[in-house]
């Protein structure tokens, strides 16, 4: 297996955005358009700042995993929150333990920032022991989260996913409390979510 890569999302070269897109279309046909010459979507959405962790093998990207941050308000407290964004593994790719890899990478970087106070994003729960065993990341069926209060807004509740949640840092942990049995509104436009 080959070294984890990594690059503000942002500074990525248009090839490498290219493959990721092409990666995203191979994982889901049905909401990742196929890129085309003059145009290349992105995997993340607008307002939130993002990382690239990917592995490419024998020439082809075969591995991928954002990291997707932004500051929110949370009962009077500003936290700068992250999560795990468009994890995905090319199908030729799977089983050998690529994703797991990616996502252990992104999660070890994430543990170093020192500006980040807590992880958390929703997976399907099929892929709840994936990312605890990758990451450490811990289920949280206490809490909701919503993309905003918004008519239309996204929320855990009504999709069919879990909430995955890693308290990083000392303030975090001191208002840990607070971030349990509670609903924690991510503060995005109607259609965004993590």
């Amino acid at each position: 297996m080959g070294d984890i890569c990594h690059i503000p999302y942002q500074i990525a070269s248009e090839g490498l955005r290219r493959d990721i897109a092409m990666l995203m279309h191979d994982v889901w046909p049905d909401v990742s358009p196929l890129p085309t010459e003059t145009m290349i979507s992105n995997p993340h959405d607008e307002g939130w700042q993002a990382d690239a962790f990917y592995l490419y093998l024998d020439g082809r990207l075969a591995s991928y995993a954002g990291i997707v941050q932004k500051a929110i308000m949370h009962q009077g407290q500003r936290f700068q929150i992250a999560g795990l964004s468009c994890v995905a593994t090319a199908s030729a790719c799977r089983g050998r333990g690529l994703g797991r890899q990616t996502v252990a990478a992104a999660t070890q970087w994430l543990e170093r920032q020192p500006h980040v106070d807590f992880g958390i994003f929703t997976c399907h729960p099929s892929l709840a022991g994936f990312y605890a065993d990758a990451g450490g990341w811990q289920m949280v069926p206490d809490v909701r989260l919503i993309g905003s209060e918004e008519a239309g807004a996204l929320s855990s509740d009504a999709l069919p996913v879990v909430v995955m949640q890693r308290l990083l840092s000392e303030k975090a942990r001191d208002f840990a409390a607070a971030l349990r049995h509670t609903t924690i509104n991510l503060q995005v436009p109607a259609g965004q979510f993590i």
